[in-house]
């Protein structure tokens, strides 16, 4: 008999599709003009930065020099707890996984339904934010601290919109980010289907930007589900994607409370998936 895996993964971006931008939150809390931040992080990647890099370097200037007074990691998450998320996001991932369990078809077949996040903003930030608790693993960009002072002194990580399919080829391997930070090359690492935790048409990928699509890209072209979120400053970007063939479902506004359209697209994901799942542990019994 064929083993079936039978855990289904939600794996999201952070910045506009769980939250309003995180690296704007904290430039507005240090009374920092987040348009004019952004705009001079235009003029870098037109000179060949990458967007990440650009605006990791930038902050961490500000850092030392006072103008943005988190400064250390442990700051940073202390600010991430402080994060309004979008509507009904604290209920939802809740609600998502008593569908799972209070479905008897699914339960039966032990289906497991696990939330994941792949970020190019601050990891630690999100870490500290009120959902984190929901997610199994965070991955975003990170910064090093001074072992004398525990000031931020260095850029450790940074996750480009390419590098995000690193962290959804972990996942699809069952490998923690704690073990992909010290060993990056352990994703390369050759693995059957068969070995495969979570297979890409077990996971449904929620983003609202162009940075996501390669990661729209890779679960799309492999049997998954793609959700587009497109919040009001947004939209034309996220109806751009949906266009584009990028996403499989939406785009909705960000807005994860029960009767919303964002509700119904990812229960109408899951429910998809999980009975697939069923089918396929009948037809290999």
């Amino acid at each position: 008999m064929r083993l079936i895996p039978s855990t289904i993964a939600v794996v999201c971006d952070c910045d506009d599709t769980l939250t309003p931008d995180t690296t704007s939150y904290l430039l507005e809390q240090n009374g920092v003009d987040a348009k004019q931040f952004w705009d001079g992080q235009k003029l870098l990647v037109q000179e060949g930065w990458d967007p990440p890099l650009a605006w990791m370097t930038s902050i961490l200037s500000m850092m030392t020099t006072g103008q943005i007074a988190q400064d250390t990691n442990e700051a940073l998450e202390r600010l991430g707890s402080t994060i309004t998320p979008h509507k009904g996001l604290m209920e939802f991932v809740p609600a998502m996984r008593s569908l799972v369990r209070d479905t008897p078809e699914f339960s039966d077949a032990g289906i497991a339904l696990e939330f994941y996040i792949i970020s190019s903003g601050f990891e630690a930030i999100i870490r500290g934010a009120p959902f984190a608790e929901y997610f199994v693993d965070i991955s975003g960009g990170t910064y090093g601290e001074d072992p004398k002072t525990g000031k931020i002194n260095t850029i450790k990580s940074c996750v480009t919109f390419t590098e995000k399919t690193k962290f959804l080829y972990a996942i699809n391997k069952g490998i923690k980010c704690s073990m992909l930070r010290k060993n990056p090359y352990l994703v390369n690492k050759m693995m059957s289907e068969a070995e495969r935790r979570i297979p890409f048409n077990n996971m449904i990928y929620i983003g609202d930007s162009r940075n996501d699509v390669p990661c729209f890209s890779a679960v799309s072209q492999n049997g998954g589900q793609c959700v587009g979120i497109a919040g009001d400053p947004t939209f034309r970007t996220g109806h751009a994607l949906a266009l584009e063939h990028r996403t499989t479902v939406g785009p909705y506004t960000g807005n994860y409370e029960e009767g919303s359209d964002l509700y119904a697209g990812i229960v109408a994901s899951i429910k998809s998936i999980g009975y697939r799942i069923v089918g396929d542990m009948a037809k290999s019994s």
